[in-house]
């Protein structure tokens, strides 16, 4: 299995070929995934994130997610970890963006906003019920990540 973990800091992975833009962790790759990913098209069996997405900028969002998707092979598992909307991490200096629970909803095959980019997704993991859903919303400050499990349709 060819495995990708984008943005690894500290965190690698074994197996997988870990890329960060910081020298300093010596990632297997130094990469600025605002510039794209220096692979093949359908290269990776299984992708992962965690709290790196969150801090490209809002310019280059979509050609990340288009990079991505180039590099996934049908059936991909892409694992997200992102930061959960509150004001703890909204106040990040580095963070241009927060996530909830339907935040990749517009990239599941049946939305009608596919439009905006070619990345198709569908969800394994469950999104909790709405009582969970709405004492996070209420009480933001208590939650510190989202944890996203897809696979990418091709």
């Amino acid at each position: 299995m060819d495995k990708l973990n984008i943005g690894c800091g500290w965190n690698k992975i074994e197996g997988a070929i870990n890329i960060d833009i910081a020298r300093e962790v010596n990632p297997d790759i130094v990469v600025n995934i605002e510039k794209g990913l220096p692979f093949e098209d359908n290269t990776f069996d299984y992708i992962y994130s965690e709290h790196c997405l969150e801090h490209v900028r809002p310019q280059y969002w979509k050609f990340v997610l288009e990079e991505i998707y180039r590099v996934s092979k049908n059936d991909c598992i892409l694992e997200l970890k992102l930061p959960f909307d509150n004001i703890g991490q909204r106040a990040n200096a580095d963070h241009y963006r927060t996530f909830t629970w339907g935040s990749f909803d517009q990239f599941k095959p049946d939305s009608k906003r596919k439009y905006y980019s070619g990345l198709t997704i569908e969800k394994l993991n469950k999104t909790p019920n709405k009582l969970i859903r709405m004492f996070f919303y209420m009480f933001p400050f208590l939650k510190y990540e989202v944890h996203y499990k897809f696979k990418v349709v091709k």
